[in-house]
């Protein structure tokens, strides 16, 4: 970390009373970013700092936060080419107590556990199951059902930590296993209920803008232990709900309509909330989209 000295020398100076010499500190350690994280927190953690100060690391260190998000998901909305990319951005920011490391580290594991019950001669329903037995059997993965519009249910690394999440984040795991070991499984956005489809292998998954909905073999619904999935079932099910039917509820959606639908879940789950400043940041993350 090339600017080490640079940036210790800045924090030290957050406790000047001059407003003037503080915000012109603050516009350093600003244009510096997210290096001055763990020094700005170590500050806070490690020195007998009075409340002005503390608030003053408080507020930029989560004004750094929030721009090193804004500018690095608004990159990946423009090129996204893995779903899990844009997902973790996302976790990292509301989750940050599980490490993108866990995160990588427990998706791969199971993809290998998938892989070695994998074999080249097995039909696509064979191969769902495999990975159904390892999800849900073996790890014991699980729609939360009981507490259903917890914000923690939104995320990746919660569900991979508490084993339950809602349909959106256990769709979320199952199409990146599936990316892992290159099967052709992807998100649908089915109103109030997300699922995932399984394609026909002589379309390319990053042909996003042109699926038809004949390139869906099967639906598959992660939430309920990978129950298998028709297209009359899908029918029925926009029927019930009372949705007007639409071509797009039953073909795989860009990478962005995923991560949108976690913010507005995690803005749905935080709208009692009395966190402002939370509240606050979904909304700006979810303005990026507009642009």
């Amino acid at each position: 970390m090339k600017n080490t000295k640079q940036i210790s020398a800045l924090v030290s100076l957050l406790d000047d009373p001059d407003l003037k010499i503080y915000k012109q500190v603050k516009n350093q350690l600003l244009e510096l970013g997210k290096e001055c994280i763990p020094q700005l927190e170590n500050a806070n953690f490690e020195n007998e700092l009075n409340s002005i100060v503390k608030s003053r690391i408080k507020d930029l260190t989560h004004e750094i936060k929030l721009k090193d998000i804004l500018i690095s998901h608004k990159k990946w909305i423009q090129h996204p080419l893995n779903l899990i990319d844009g997902v973790v951005q996302l976790d990292q920011y509301f989750f940050p107590n599980i490490t993108n490391n866990f995160i990588q580290k427990e998706i791969s594991e199971i993809a290998r556990e998938v892989s070695k019950g994998l074999h080249q001669k097995m039909t696509n329903l064979e191969k769902v199951n495999v990975i159904n037995d390892v999800l849900y059997d073996d790890y014991k993965f699980q729609g939360d059902k009981r507490n259903y519009h917890s914000p923690e249910n939104s995320s990746i690394g919660k569900l991979l930590q508490n084993k339950k999440g809602n349909p959106l984040s256990n769709s979320i795991l199952y199409i990146e296993i599936a990316r892992q070991l290159n099967l052709p499984i992807m998100g649908i956005n089915l109103p109030n209920h997300f699922i995932v489809g399984f394609l026909n292998e002589k379309k390319s998954i990053l042909d996003s803008h042109n699926y038809q909905v004949e390139d869906v073999m099967f639906y598959i619904n992660p939430f309920s232990q990978g129950v298998i999935l028709k297209k009359e079932d899908i029918k029925d099910f926009i029927q019930q709900i009372n949705i007007i039917e639409n071509k797009y509820y039953y073909v795989p959606c860009p990478f962005s309509h995923i991560t949108k639908r976690i913010l507005n879940n995690l803005n749905f789950s935080f709208n009692s909330s009395n966190d402002m400043t939370l509240k606050n940041d979904i909304k700006k993350i979810l303005n990026i989209y507009k642009r």
